[in-house]
């Protein structure tokens, strides 16, 4: 297939180019010709939209092996998660933070990290190896807050180490039962927030629940459907953590583009 296609189908517009470009590391060279940033994104682009392996990477954007070890050096410096903070620099102004969680499939490719780095946030549920993507998210399609897990851990258990990463003042917290607990209420009153969260149909304390404004948790889901788009996040190819939660964080950056 042409270049042309790949640009087209995968790559940033130009515009969008315009607005990426400054926020890539200025390339250093080493005696021989440096690596063009905006072609190296454009490759991880090309990777995290098909889902295809590394070694498949299209010949026109360069060695598939320097822009691997050039991603895992972003992936290091936070490069990713920098340029995100400054697409949503503006989240103060968001009143509402929405909490929730989904499942991503673990390919048989994944596995086989080395032991001493741990199982990768892979875990083993009824629907087999899965990662879990824990994800706080505002009214306007915004990731602030982000942690990965294995697919067994329950959404409670990590709630308040993922709500401790936001300012909660005079912002209203939106969840889904899963939320529904004493403990995450407590901390997000404490913490100057506002819970939006309905009781269990168990609950033995009955707490008051704007249904109305619980409409809006809808944003999450539809931003778990826009990052799962890209074929590299609905099915987990990475044998690391940290390579997988960049993806993630990539994919929420092209929404806000």
């Amino acid at each position: 297939m042409s270049k042309s296609f790949y640009h087209e189908r995968y790559c940033l517009t130009k515009t969008q180019e315009e607005i990426i470009k400054p926020l890539l590391p200025t390339p250093k060279s080493k005696g021989r010709p440096a690596l063009n940033s905006l072609t190296v994104f454009n490759a991880i682009l090309w990777i995290l939209s098909s889902g295809a392996a590394w070694r498949d990477l299209p010949t026109h954007f360069g060695n598939w092996n320097s822009i691997y070890h050039k991603f895992r050096l972003w992936c290091d410096n936070d490069v990713f998660e920098n340029i995100l903070k400054v697409l949503v620099a503006d989240t103060e102004k968001y009143l509402l933070v929405q909490i929730d969680s989904t499942f991503c499939k673990v390919h048989q490719h994944a596995a086989g990290a080395r032991k001493k780095y741990g199982n990768q946030a892979i875990g083993v549920s009824r629907g087999g190896k899965t990662t879990k993507i824990h994800a706080l998210v505002t009214e306007n399609f915004q990731l602030i807050g982000l942690l990965l897990t294995g697919g067994q851990v329950h959404d409670s258990e990590c709630a308040r180490e993922l709500l401790s990463k936001v300012n909660l003042e005079g912002k209203t917290v939106l969840g889904d039962k899963a939320f529904c607990s004493a403990r995450i209420r407590e901390f997000i009153r404490e913490q100057g927030g506002t819970v939006c969260i309905p009781d269990k149909t168990n609950s033995r304390t009955l707490h008051e629940f704007d249904r109305e404004l619980y409409k809006a948790r809808n944003v999450v889901e539809r931003f778990f459907l826009r990052i799962k788009n890209r074929r590299h996040i609905a099915t987990r190819y990475d044998k690391l953590a940290v390579c997988f939660l960049n993806f993630v964080i990539l994919s929420a950056l092209l929404i806000q583009l």
